[in-house]
């Protein structure tokens, strides 16, 4: 049993699939397990994989069943002590794996470790890790600023970003409801958000570790689609309900007026079919997010 699982989720064009397993391959650290889920809906990632990379394992959907819960079954197929997510179209740059792996495995109070995630410019960040906001608005730390060495320390961070990041076995099966990791109801955005935020109620750490670094090709959750704004708009509120403590409710009375009231009046008018659909569902899924609220307080 490798002490590293891989697990690399598969829904853009292949050509960046390629790129991300030949980034992984010529790493000099080699005791991992790559699990690759095939969310894509005419099978083209587990042709590639068969035919280029047959020590791949696969697990085949024939459909996108969304990131968080094809992340959730290569998190139940793998055995490593430690589990790193990728997104396929993410670049590891050379040492990556033996830095990132050192970092965890040496602090048994990480639960996770995020590494420096740049564009592909090699010089814009994506992201140096989740911050919250007094509003309670999440973001990823520098995303869009050069990268001119003001991101070059570690630090401890509220969350880490689901296009990359590493997660101590452990400190995942501490965090599982319901059989799931990630939310499954989130299906995309904010559900790294939300395991990050149920990390920290459980007593682990997140850390920034820049030593360790990879490119990005990103925009799909930058994205300013209707559908997009949708899952950000029902998404975040959902996992509020879920993870906030009292004292942060209380905050959002402040954040409804100063960012949410202009923010919902906005969707109405300019993407009024999700808006109603996000309110909806917000109804249906609200009471599961109370039922799985826990008993862990929020320190943030």
């Amino acid at each position: 049993m490798e002490p590293l699982s891989i697990v690399l989720v598969a829904y853009n064009p292949t050509a960046h699939l390629a790129s991300c397993l030949d980034s992984i391959f010529i790493q000099k650290f080699s005791h991992y397990k790559i699990i690759a889920v095939d969310n894509t809906p005419n099978g083209e990632a587990s042709r590639l994989i068969r035919s280029h990379y047959p020590g791949v394992e696969l697990i085949e959907n024939r459909k996108n069943v969304g990131p968080s819960m094809a992340r959730n079954q290569g998190i139940a197929r793998s055995d490593g002590e430690f589990i790193l997510c990728l997104d396929d179209d993410v670049i590891l740059q050379e040492h990556f794996l033996s830095n990132i792996y050192d970092k965890i495995n040496a602090d048994m109070h990480l639960g996770a470790v995020q590494p420096k995630i740049l564009m592909m410019d090699k010089k814009t960040i994506y992201s140096a890790g989740i911050r919250v906001s007094f509003l309670r608005r999440f973001c990823d730390i520098g995303s869009g600023r050069q990268d001119n060495g003001e991101y070059n320390n570690q630090k401890a961070v509220f969350g880490a970003s689901s296009a990359a990041v590493i997660y101590r076995r452990k400190a995942l099966e501490s965090i599982r409801q319901e059989g799931e990791y990630f939310d499954s109801d989130l299906f995309y955005l904010f559900e790294d958000v939300d395991l990050s935020w149920r990390l920290q109620k459980k007593g682990w750490q997140i850390m920034y570790y820049p030593e360790a670094s990879c490119y990005h090709r990103g925009g799909g959750s930058r994205s300013k689609n209707n559908f997009s704004q949708y899952l950000c708009f029902r998404n975040r509120y959902l996992i509020l309900a879920k993870n906030d403590s009292f004292t942060g409710f209380l905050r959002l009375l402040a954040a409804f007026v100063v960012y949410d009231l202009w923010r919902g009046l906005s969707m109405l008018f300019l993407n009024t079919g999700y808006f109603f659909r996000a309110c909806y569902e917000l109804a249906v899924y609200l009471p599961k997010m109370l039922k799985k609220r826990g008993y862990a307080q929020s320190n943030v």
